[in-house]
């Protein structure tokens, strides 16, 4: 599972740099091209609310296979035609990430699918190696956002093609483990009353980040930089490159500071700072302290990840978790997914800066309404610390 996400997501570096420049080179306007972004984000969003639904009756393995195979047909789109409408095709069709972070079918069925190969007191660990390994991977993507100038861009389309290949064959060599329990599969996949509320909390909490995180998709930071300070692709691709290493090496601690302070905390308390240095982005004069900023919130924005992962499957029991994290990662998306559209509005109408000042207030409304909520909330593993 973790060397596919690695697979996976090398392709969704270069992409969350490369694609929104990508259609600006061939003429696309800036609110086409979000709403483009928007269409891509809104399609994961569909497929992550059926696989809710559907993958524990049908089967985690043969669902993420499909999915991977997707990906090989938007790479084959994006490789095969120049015409406007291939990558607002491969976009919807595939599920390439334009975001900060992976969003999609892939990343909730894993997320259900990883606590079944870790034991509880191991589980945000887990979570942290599989996102250390996620924006590692995509680091490494990223770096390879300059090399267009050299050989143009259809060799990264066919990577992603092929990514997607591969991707479909690690799945396929998955153990049984990572199927979910039949007696539960067997039932309707909806929630159980236990676990809806607390889900449905989470999810509307969810989209308030969501919403805000929708403005600043890393297509849409690549952008901003580009139209900013008019820096060209292979700084682009050297800049997220930094970006994505931060970031995961921002992994590396959060299990430990979880251990110490508890999920909820880590997960605000990391949150907060980062979002005041992204609304200072929006003010810096340089591309220098623009980026220097940039990468101060990249150390702490991701750190929040793990630790929510963690979170939702601690508190929900295990029949729930797919769904669970379906739920949420479906609010999630569709909240994100009106963001690029309004930030390619406000990038040709209003301030530049506007969509991340947005992006920046947004969130920390999230950080504050989600700790008054759920600051009473703790995993089982919390409990028994706290009880001792």
């Amino acid at each position: 599972m973790l060397l596919e996400k690695a697979v996976r997501t090398i392709p969704y570096g270069f992409l969350g740099v490369i694609y929104g420049v990508y259609m600006a080179q061939l003429g696309l306007s800036p609110f086409f091209i979000g709403i483009v972004l928007t269409l891509t984000v809104l399609s994961s969003a569909v497929y992550t609310f059926v696989i809710s639904f559907l993958a524990d009756r049908i089967g985690r393995r043969k669902t993420l296979i499909f999915f991977a195979l997707t990906d090989a047909v938007a790479g084959g789109l994006l490789l095969t035609s120049t015409g406007w409408w291939a990558p607002a095709l491969a976009g919807i069709v595939g599920n390439m990430t334009v975001g900060a972070g992976e969003v999609g079918p892939f990343l909730s069925l894993e997320q259900a699918m990883l606590p079944q190969t870790s034991r509880s007191d191991r589980r945000t660990l887990a979570f942290s190696a599989y996102n250390l390994i996620g924006y590692g991977a995509s680091s490494a993507g990223a770096l390879l956002a300059g090399l267009p100038r050299y050989i143009g861009y259809p060799p990264l389309f066919l990577g992603y093609l092929v990514s997607g290949l591969l991707g479909a064959f690690l799945y396929f060599s998955l153990s049984d483990r990572v199927e979910s329990d039949p007696r539960s599969a067997a039932r309707s996949s909806v929630l159980s009353s236990s676990g809806r509320r607390t889900v449905f909390k989470l999810s509307s909490l969810f989209a308030v980040d969501s919403f805000g995180g929708g403005f600043i998709g890393q297509s849409i930071l690549s952008y901003y930089f580009y139209l900013r300070f008019g820096l060209d692709l292979a700084t682009l691709g050297i800049i997220f490159f930094a970006a994505q290493v931060v970031t995961a090496s921002s992994f590396l601690v959060s299990e430990r500071i979880a251990r110490r302070i508890g999920l909820l905390r880590t997960m605000v308390f990391t949150h907060i700072p980062s979002n005041l240095l992204l609304i200072a982005v929006a003010l810096a004069p340089t591309p220098l302290l623009a980026v220097s900023l940039l990468l101060g919130r990249q150390s702490l924005s991701q750190m929040d990840v793990p630790a929510r992962q963690s979170y939702i499957m601690a508190i929900v029991s295990e029949a729930d978790r797919t769904a669970a994290a379906g739920f949420t990662n479906t609010t999630r998306t569709i909240a994100s997914s009106v963001g690029p559209a309004l930030a390619g509005y406000a990038l040709a109408n209003f301030w530049i800066g506007t969509p991340l000042a947005l992006a920046g207030s947004l969130k920390l409304a999230y950080d504050f309404l989600i700790y008054k909520v759920f600051r009473n909330v703790r995993p089982p593993e919390e409990n028994a610390s706290h009880g001792r």
